[in-house]
């Protein structure tokens, strides 16, 4: 999901601009990706800018995560600090890509501005969402379990592996 979310709009800017004429209205969107920035006038075509490559960062979330899927299958008890660093390195770079809404959002002031969470941004937190669950339940997984052994269960009851104590009488006196 880390991965997928780089290649989908994190944000989305729109403006209405108007040169106090109704013909001359039109809507500017600027479009953020983890890549760069595209700009879309109506009429025209679309600007692309390079930007601050977010992309960087949550591809080696994706790729650190994956490795830590990988360790957890072969090594359960290292692959769950494993899984619990790549969680919380993906939690740091998405939280991190996230704080370019509140930059776009401060931009809004008196402005006709419309700022839009995308699709990416959604994916992202997500799969960190994901990706911290994976690492509770890595670690819940592999806590002792000795209520699970039948020897360990049955060592200090008086009741039988059946479950249903079974009264003997003591046998009858002739007379």
């Amino acid at each position: 999901m880390t991965a997928a979310g780089t290649l989908l709009p994190l944000f989305r800017v729109q403006e209405q601009l108007s040169i106090r004429q109704r013909a001359f209205e039109t809507r500017l969107a600027i479009t953020q990706t983890a890549w760069g920035t595209s700009i879309e006038i109506p009429g025209q075509d679309a600007t692309d800018r390079a930007g601050a490559p977010l992309g960087v960062p949550l591809v080696l979330a994706a790729v650190l995560l994956l490795a830590a899927a990988f360790v957890a299958f072969s090594r359960p008890v290292r692959g769950r600090w494993f899984i619990g660093g790549a969680a919380v390195f993906t939690a740091g770079v998405v939280s991190t890509v996230a704080m370019n809404r509140f930059e776009l959002s401060a931009l809004v002031g008196d402005v006709d501005l419309e700022v839009v969470t995308g699709a990416g941004m959604w994916l992202l937190a997500l799969g960190t969402v994901v990706a911290i669950a994976a690492a509770v339940v890595a670690h819940l997984a592999l806590r002792k379990r000795d209520w699970a052994d039948p020897a360990v269960a049955y060592a200090d009851t008086p009741t039988p592996p059946s479950g249903v104590a079974i009264t003997v009488l003591p046998p009858e006196e002739p007379g």
